[in-house]
């Protein structure tokens, strides 16, 4: 994927991701992949069900939702998940596509941005998820 001049991309170092972040932005984008632990019954289940986790545990205080809505992505289903949460004093606004390569393996392309900078920062998750491909 096309990642700006001076962005960082960074391993973590017990999960199956990377993350980008870069000067000029507070933002940061997520590229998660997992070995699938649980049965698939389609993007947006996907994201409903683990909504529901999430907020079983208490994760995400403040959250709220936008919306889970359905699109293919690389040909394949996906579903986007919009939301808002509180991380401390800052109201952050999330992203986050779903979708199952051809051979079932589960990738979340994730981007978070402080809401205050959402609408001047939205256009990196669009070019991320435009020039993101699988090899």
């Amino acid at each position: 994927m096309a990642v700006p001049a001076r962005w960082k991309v960074t391993k973590h170092p017990t999960r199956d991701s990377v993350t980008v972040r870069g000067p000029g932005s507070p933002g940061a984008f997520i590229v998660e992949w997992t070995v699938p632990d649980q049965p698939w019954l389609g993007p947006v289940r996907h994201w409903q069900g683990l909504e529901r986790e999430i907020l079983g545990r208490g994760e995400f205080p403040g959250y709220r939702r936008i919306g889970i809505g359905a699109t293919t992505y690389l040909g394949r289903p996906a579903a986007d998940w919009e939301f808002t949460w509180r991380r401390g004093g800052t109201v952050v606004h999330v992203v986050n596509r779903g979708f199952r390569t051809a051979s079932g393996r589960p990738f979340a392309l994730y981007w978070e941005a402080p809401d205050s900078r959402w609408a001047r920062d939205r256009h990196y998750f669009d070019t991320f998820t435009k020039t993101f491909t699988l090899r």
